[in-house]
């Protein structure tokens, strides 16, 4: 019989012969067993994907090796960075203007969902000042020229909410549609912090002068 055994060079042992015992000169055993050592090298007892990683953590030294580590975790701290931006801006119950995320993601709510309307400079239509005592009044402009500035930023929330017939007198239509079904809170709030950062400091300014003078009664 012949078996075959694999060696890594670091295991490699010569054998020198031994004295077989029991048998007469010239006898030989019926069972013997040819033993056949293979040289292996320790990179081909590894798989394709191990051993690339070990060829290449040899090419690239120890200087190679610290600059991917580096990088990799640059990466992991931005990824990060990323989704707790993103969670603050899907976790919101307030409005912040200057919170980037958050209007960031506003914004692409309102270029989804208000932009048709309001226009995609927040502008407005054409005759939105004139007077309809009926109602069908056109979108109003959300940039802070028109009278918006004159809402808290949660009655604000609410007109995007529940649209603008709760808020309307008695036989008055008003066209705004609510977004209850469509939006999360969280996006709600968005919208307030993209809008309000349209606003100059001089209209925030007077928004808040505004609120005041209301909640004072």
């Amino acid at each position: 019989m012949v078996g075959i055994s694999k060696r890594s060079r670091s295991d490699r042992r010569r054998r020198r012969p031994g004295i077989r015992h029991g048998l007469l000169p010239g006898q030989r055993r019926a069972d013997r067993r040819l033993t056949i050592d293979v040289e292996v090298d320790p990179d081909e007892e590894l798989g394709d994907g191990r051993r690339s990683i070990s060829w290449a953590a040899r090419k690239l030294g120890p200087k190679g090796r610290f600059l991917i580590v580096a990088m990799l975790i640059g990466a992991v701290i931005t990824l990060i960075s990323l989704s707790f931006d993103q969670y603050t801006a899907s976790s919101s119950s307030y409005a912040d203007p200057k919170n980037e995320a958050q209007v960031s993601h506003g914004k692409s709510l309102y270029t989804a969902n208000c932009a048709f309307c309001h226009g995609d400079d927040l502008g407005g239509k054409e005759g939105w000042d004139r007077d309809y005592p009926k109602g069908g009044r056109p979108a109003l402009p959300l940039n802070g020229s028109g009278a918006l500035w004159r809402l808290a930023d949660h009655d604000i929330y609410d007109v995007i909410k529940f649209g603008g017939q709760p808020f309307s007198p008695i036989n008055y239509r008003n066209d705004m549609p609510g977004f209850e079904l469509q939006l999360a809170a969280a996006d709600l709030w968005a919208l307030v912090a993209y809008v309000k950062s349209t606003w100059s400091p001089e209209m925030i300014e007077r928004q808040k002068e505004a609120v005041a003078r209301q909640e004072q009664g």
